[in-house]
């Protein structure tokens, strides 16, 4: 080899070493847009959070005001100058506080439908189905609870994904007017009535209603909180905290719509129970791009055991012949178990999640599929092994590095043993991942934040 053949050949390998540099950086810096586009939407949610209950403080405060002057303007009234006596000065305060009483309906507009007639009709049927549920909550109010004020306010709010559900209702009645309209119907019908667009993504709804049910079940004046929501079974883990709280339980009614989820039918009698047939669907909005995913069908030559089912999409594509090709089987992952069984924990016993390494694009594009956190991470589903079947995406398989971001999204959500938890299968998070953290309301509780990551052996 000739010298500049060698000089050629160090100049090139000087070349690649760069270009690989710069694809480095150019991966770092795509992922840090990412990380911020991330943590700006959660500061835009913390801020719309704390503007709301900003609001509803300075509601409070000044209905206190009212309430503290009224009673100032009785005593100056009293004959003679007596002050009102202890008894009746609590009389007057109760009847104050009963001005202000307020029942709240909480809906997950994603999960609990409203009839098709009234979204065919646009604008007209979003008014039509607020004051028809204005009408049908305060007429079982009446009937329920006959010793609450006539003059109880009924505050209703909806959170939905809007841009999903405008999506499916094009599909689902392409000839209707438009969801908009019907949404601008429904917001137009009376100041207490809200239909909320809670952005795209799931947690986003989910959030917003647990935030709102903390909220209503705190206030001493709201005295009853309607929820619509029976689809979904996250919900469950928030009514499962309440179960063993009779005063609590008795301020809950859970509104039947479509059929209720696994984990909140086994609970939803412990609660008290209503149906507007007329107002809400009996069934969840047709949903047919998750009914194709939710399985990952093989190629035809392995044959299916016989007892299992085949899915709406493996019954579309299975050879109408037997006899030349065995049918399609559905794709079920092999158990994993834990890494030797070990749980790190810190110098004070309690519990330490694993470092995770995942890029901002896996965690971004698996978030919203709702897949089955224990079926892909853990090789099992509860579910699907005693039910047949599950709401959630099992699929297929996915790859090492997308696991790793599943992880993470599973670890979104408090584990419900808390710092304690023994659990070497457990996938739910441990502390809570927005360290620092700034919300008022979030769902990790408070000695979940802060937690030493430090391992001992």
């Amino acid at each position: 080899m000739t010298d500049n053949q060698e000089q050629l050949r160090r100049l090139e390998e000087q070349w690649n070493l760069v270009m690989a540099e710069d694809e480095r950086k150019h991966a770092l810096i795509s992922d840090l847009f990412g990380h911020i586009s991330d943590l700006t939407a959660q500061l835009a949610e913390a801020h719309m959070d704390l503007r709301d209950r900003k609001d509803m403080l300075e509601l409070k405060r000044t209905k206190l005001d009212q309430a503290e002057k009224q009673i100032e303007d009785l005593r100056r009234k009293t004959v003679s100058g007596n002050r009102l006596s202890p008894g009746y000065e609590r009389e007057l305060i109760t009847a104050t506080q009963d001005e202000h009483v307020f029942s709240m309906v909480i809906i997950d507009g994603d999960n609990m439908p409203f009839q098709d007639e009234f979204v065919r009709e646009g604008l007209l049927g979003g008014k039509r189905v607020a004051s028809l549920l204005r009408k049908a909550i305060a007429e079982d109010i009446k009937t329920r609870f006959p010793s609450l004020p006539a003059n109880a306010q009924v505050v209703i709010r909806v959170y939905a994904n809007l841009k999903g559900l405008s999506k499916k209702y094009r599909e689902l009645l392409p000839d209707s007017a438009s969801f908009e309209d019907f949404v601008r119907g429904y917001n137009t019908v009376h100041p207490t009535c809200d239909f909320i667009d809670a952005g795209c993504g799931k947690e986003c709804a989910d959030e917003k209603i647990k935030a709102a049910l903390k909220f209503g079940l705190s206030d001493s004046h709201c005295r009853q909180v309607f929820f619509g929501g029976p689809g979904d079974n996250g919900y469950a883990r928030v009514f499962d905290s309440f179960l063993e709280d009779q005063t609590i339980r008795g301020q809950i009614t859970l509104m039947a719509g479509p059929p209720f989820a696994y984990e909140l039918a086994a609970i939803k009698d412990k609660f008290q129970n209503v149906a507007f047939d007329n107002i809400f669907r009996g069934q969840k909005l047709p949903n047919e791009t998750n009914r194709r995913t939710s399985f990952h069908i093989t190629p035809p030559g392995t044959p299916m055991p016989s007892n299992a089912p085949l899915s709406f999409a493996a019954a579309a594509k299975a050879p109408s012949s037997p006899a030349h090709s065995a049918p399609a089987q559905l794709y079920c992952s092999e158990p994993k178990p834990s890494p030797n069984g070990v749980i790190l924990r810190n110098r004070l016993g309690q519990r330490v999640d694993s470092r995770l390494s995942y890029s901002q694009s896996d965690f971004s594009s698996l978030k919203d599929r709702k897949l089955c956190n224990n079926f892909h991470l853990l090789g099992k589903c509860y579910y699907l092994d005693k039910y047949g079947k599950c709401h959630h995406i099992h699929g297929e398989k996915l790859t090492a590095q997308q696991l790793e971001a599943l992880r993470g999204i599973a670890r979104q959500s408090p584990c419900l043993n808390g710092l304690s938890c023994s659990q070497t299968d457990c996938v739910a998070g441990h502390r809570c991942p927005r360290e620092p953290c700034h919300l008022e309301n979030c769902w990790f509780p408070k000695e979940m934040h802060g937690v030493d990551s430090q391992v001992i052996d």
